[in-house]
């Protein structure tokens, strides 16, 4: 099959790409690098730098190459972040997805895997189940929802196979170390090596199920293919055991062999206390498996981080700065801090 990946160059997005082209299919692989970084797209895929938002090129790029199957991951996945940020995320969200869609429908698409998040769930009683309601609470989630709807709505008109994925605090090799507004593991790394302390919201006692890429990685490739039982199908992939964020530091501290600092900030805006999902139905859909204990992903994730070193934070203006943003989405910490985006040390 001839696959789309939107988001190509970013973490779940690179490593997709790289498992949809050892399954053998033949994959064009688009980003505007924004986020991400060309060195997570494998050789094999074709690169197109691309901005979604931009319509005209969008058009052109998805009808030039008449995908099989669309992978759409192109995101601005700063939950919390959202309602700082909303033209950016509604931006590189709903908006980039539709402006990836419309092409595909015109050009003959079978088949559109959206990638979307648990977050549509809100704050709804965990574990979350696929038949919950969408009831989110952020400008994340409710752009997600959006998506979701949308592509249940232009199926039903146009014809074409969908599966909604939500993945859920996906970790590992290749994710950003720099970015201070999302993932939660890779944030706590980089202010390790870089002997910062460790910022924990509220009292660390929220829950959440984290997923490591290589055990989420081949329910992400099977979601792409064109089997009729994954039709029109929700399915949530990710971690299994709950745990807090108190509990998540002492095992990325043990990895690391460090006792940081540990400062408490209030909690951010409209943040789930706790969110985890159900996961039998990717086991039986999907055959998601969970192959590595969660102390054995992390230890991996952190001799990739060692072995790249601590990394400067990405710093950005939002939009609509505040008082209830956390000082630590803004604040310099060192001279090599600004607010541009430079890619990581090779």
């Amino acid at each position: 099959m001839r696959v789309l990946v939107t988001g190509a160059a970013g973490f779940i997005g690179g490593h997709l790409t790289e498992g949809l082209v050892e399954a053998g299919h033949e994959v064009i692989a688009v980003d505007d690098l924004s986020g991400g970084f060309r060195r997570n797209v494998p050789p094999a895929a074709q690169f197109v730098q691309l901005d979604l938002r931009d319509a005209p090129a969008a058009d052109r790029a998805v009808m030039e190459h008449q995908p099989d199957v669309l992978c759409h991951l192109a995101a601005n996945a700063r939950e919390g972040a959202s309602q700082f940020q909303p033209r950016d995320v509604c931006g590189r969200n709903l908006m980039a997805y539709v402006n990836a869609l419309v092409p595909a429908i015109r050009s003959g698409v079978k088949k559109v895997v959206l990638y979307s998040s648990m977050a549509v769930y809100g704050d709804q009683e965990p574990p979350f189940d696929e038949t919950m309601p969408r009831q989110p609470v952020d400008v994340y989630g409710v752009n997600k929802a959006a998506m979701e709807e949308i592509t249940e709505i232009l199926a039903e008109v146009h014809g074409f196979q969908y599966t909604t994925v939500r993945p859920h605090n996906v970790f590992g090799e290749r994710q950003s170390l720099r970015d201070p507004f999302r993932n939660v593991v890779a944030i706590f790394m980089n202010r390790i090596m870089r002997g910062e302390p460790v910022h924990v919201y509220g009292d660390g006692e929220q829950q959440r199920a984290f997923s490591y890429i290589g055990d989420s990685l081949p329910a992400f490739v099977r979601a792409a293919e064109l089997e009729p039982n994954l039709n029109g199908q929700a399915i949530n992939v990710g971690g299994k055991r709950p745990i807090t964020v108190n509990q998540l530091l002492a095992k990325v501290c043990s990895a690391f062999g460090a006792e940081p600092q540990v400062i408490h900030l209030p909690d951010r805006p409209r943040e789930v206390k706790n969110a985890y999902c159900t996961w039998d139905k990717s086991e039986r859909l999907l055959a998601y498996a969970e192959r590595r204990t969660l102390d054995e992903a992390i230890q991996r994730m952190a001799e990739w981080a060692k072995a790249l070193g601590p990394q400067p934070w990405n710093r950005e203006q939002l939009e609509l700065p505040s008082e209830k943003a956390p000082a630590t989405w803004s604040e310099g910490t060192g001279p090599d801090e600004d607010v541009t985006r430079r890619p990581e040390a090779p």
